[in-house]
């Protein structure tokens, strides 16, 4: 997103503030040149070499340079050239802080060294199912645009291929629209080291997700259907390299916090991965899969496959997905703060699980129905509600059935019954939504990192 004119001019004047650091300090460097030329004049001595990084901070104290402002110096010259080439002012207060993006090939992997008992536990479980993780590069013109990581679902049918489930991310465009690359060619590195040629099965922008099918006979892994992030135990978050295809792995925990995309049917864990590891599978220690990964600066969100395999079934039976649009934002109890929790457990300490509702869209079909912020969905079509995944998968089970029932002559509507506990009073409200199908302005649209490497030429009909 561009930032404001305020942007620009915070931008402006840092460059100002570090070019007169950048004038004082040549001005030094000037003065201590010309003593060291006159020292030099009387007796002739090699120039010293500047002091390794780990001596820095004593040797500045001894021949007055600070190497720190030499530093900034440098940093200011290559922004003052990128100014001059009218890049926008928040990607120059990115670079002169140095919050710098991720490279596509950046590699991950907390427990590569074997020296812990857990660390060897879990490098035997990304041993057990390392043949079905595989590694995915999207090209258009000849150019390398982006990398993930996929694992192998299921073998489509008995004529030799297999599909790997991965990222949207991969042949996202560039510009962060919900928009595939133009001419998008895919290539997928296999465990054996094998590249083979990917076609594109399936691609939702809105759960971010897609299916790539491969010419070959591999192993898939098994999947464990959570309603709630109720996994108890070490989790592995796996990925592979598509330069030198190396298995990527980190250990983490599934915890109880909402990831930063916005989206209520993401759990989050605190493996570590890198943009190169999006699209890889979240294992727990008997190697099934929990969901799939997606990158995050401090954290690893990811979708469970309970969300996940109800939008495979739809596509393999219909050729298509669909969604409903209530125009909610909610949010698991379990997950809600304290301060949020008190006064609906003062109106309502019966209710454990439900739906906190924190935003209602004004004209949306949950607003036309009567749903307001602060009430609870306790159920949905008559099933009690537990988590945000749960919900959405009961959804997708409504237009599965829709799609049963009409084909492509389902409305443009379908009707979702709930039960809500209103904040206000602590009543018990039974209200029929009029859900929209999903259109693409509904999408959820969380921010898919962009590469910072320089796309290289590549021959990709190798």
């Amino acid at each position: 997103m561009a930032r404001s004119h305020d942007g620009g001019r915070e931008a402006t004047n840092a460059l100002r503030g570090e070019e007169g650091r950048h004038a004082a300090c040549e001005t030094g460097l000037r003065k201590k040149d010309k003593k060291r030329k006159r020292k030099s004049d009387k007796a002739p001595q090699p120039h010293p070499p500047a002091p390794s990084q780990e001596n820095r901070a004593t040797s500045s104290a001894d021949d007055g340079l600070d190497w720190a402002s030499v530093a900034v110096a440098q940093r200011v010259r290559e922004i003052v050239a990128m100014n001059a080439k009218s890049l926008p002012a928040d990607e120059i207060l990115q670079r002169l802080t140095g919050e710098r993006d991720h490279s596509v090939e950046d590699t991950f992997g907390d427990y590569d060294d074997g020296s812990l008992l857990e660390s060897l536990q879990a490098r035997k479980v990304a041993l057990l199912v390392s043949n079905s993780i595989a590694s995915l590069s999207s090209f258009a013109g000849g150019k390398r645009i982006r990398v993930c990581s996929g694992f192998v679902m299921c073998q489509s049918d008995n004529t030799g291929t297999s599909m790997i489930l991965t990222s949207a991310t991969l042949v996202r465009s560039l510009n962060g629209d919900n928009n595939m690359i133009p001419d998008v060619k895919v290539k997928v590195l296999l465990s054996d080291g094998h590249i083979t040629d990917g076609h594109i099965f399936l691609v939702d922008f809105h759960y971010n997700v897609a299916v790539v099918k491969v010419a070959a006979n591999l192993a898939h892994l098994e999947v464990i259907h959570l309603e709630g992030p109720t996994h108890n135990g070490s989790v592995l978050a796996l990925g592979r390299a598509y330069e030198g295809g190396s298995l990527m792995c980190s250990c983490g925990q599934v915890v109880n916090q909402t990831s930063i995309f916005g989206c209520s049917e993401l759990f989050v864990s605190s493996c570590k991965i890198s943009m190169a590891g999006s699209g890889g599978p979240l294992v727990n220690y008997n190697g099934q899969v929990l969901g799939v990964n997606f990158y995050e600066k401090n954290q690893t969100s990811h979708l469970p496959m309970l969300i996940v395999s109800r939008i495979l079934e739809q596509h393999q039976s219909f050729g298509k997905t669909i969604s409903p649009w209530l125009g909610l934002k909610y949010t698991s109890l379990q997950m809600m703060p304290l301060r949020v929790l008190e006064p609906i457990y003062q109106k309502f300490p019966d209710v454990d699980e439900g739906l906190y509702i924190s935003d209602v869209a004004e004209g949306s079909p949950s607003d036309v129905a009567g749903l307001c912020n602060g009430d609870v969905l306790v159920k949905c079509n008559g099933k009690v509600l537990s988590s945000a995944p749960e919900f959405a998968a009961m959804l997708l089970d409504v237009c599965k059935e829709q799609l049963e029932a009409f084909g492509d002559c389902a409305g443009e509507t379908m009707e979702v019954q709930v039960v809500t506990k209103r904040q206000r009073d602590g009543s018990t409200v039974s209200k029929s939504i009029a859900a929209e199908m999903l259109k693409e302005s509904h999408y959820n649209r969380w921010p898919a990192p962009v590469p910072s490497y320089k796309a290289r030429v590549i021959n990709i009909g190798v």
